[in-house]
């Protein structure tokens, strides 16, 4: 990934969360509409057999590989290729059910791993967070998700329903792409009048 000066998601996230503050709502969907955004954007790796661009899933869409930049653009870490099942790549919290559970993953596991980060922004609180990794892998798993409602009673049922949606056990309950999510929560953003640009975004590292 190219230099650029700001700060990773991890890290902005853990600020906010010191002084006792969450990312606001409006500012949460932009920044995961951006990392949509730059899923559908992304360069490819090549294919290992035939040496030309190959569609895979994102192994490593966890907030540490999430960069926003001073001047408000949000960017997305490398690619790593593997076709080897049961690898685990990147965050163990940011795995969906099936890369926990050493199954193939598709466009919908990069889903997953984008709802537990847009819940954590949300919330300002850890989904699947335990003192060991194999604990943190079956709470994956597991995919329990609590409401978001109780942790912050501003976010409505309809953006609940979703974070629901992309955070489904079932990869067939999810949306089918990192795109489609990305257009449900413009689609929101819209039509509750929320405007929001990346001038916003970077106003909001410099209020840091």
């Amino acid at each position: 990934m190219e230099s650029l000066d700001g700060c990773d998601l991890r890290s902005f996230m853990a600020r906010q969360n010191h002084e006792g503050r969450r990312i606001e709502i409006a500012h949460s969907i932009y920044i995961m509409i951006e990392c949509c955004r730059a899923l559908d954007h992304a360069q490819f790796p090549n294919h290992p057999d035939t040496g030309k661009p190959s569609r895979i899933p994102h192994r490593d869409v966890s907030p540490p590989n999430i960069l926003i930049s001073n001047t408000g653009e949000v960017r997305l870490g490398e690619f790593t290729f593997t076709r080897r099942k049961g690898f685990l790549k990147g965050q163990f919290s940011y795995l969906s059910p099936e890369a926990a559970s050493g199954l193939e993953c598709d466009r919908r596991s990069e889903v997953f791993a984008l709802g537990v980060i847009l819940w954590e922004m949300l919330t300002g609180q850890g989904l699947f967070w335990a003192e060991t990794d194999y604990r943190t892998v079956e709470l994956v798993r597991a995919a329990r998700v609590p409401s978001i409602a109780t942790v912050t009673p501003d976010v409505d049922a309809e953006l609940e329903a979703v974070v629901r949606k992309a955070l489904a056990k079932n990869p067939d309950d999810r949306y089918e792409s990192a795109t489609d999510l990305g257009d449900v929560l413009a689609h929101y953003l819209f039509s509750h009048r929320l405007n929001v640009s990346k001038r916003d975004i970077a106003n909001l590292l410099r209020a840091e």
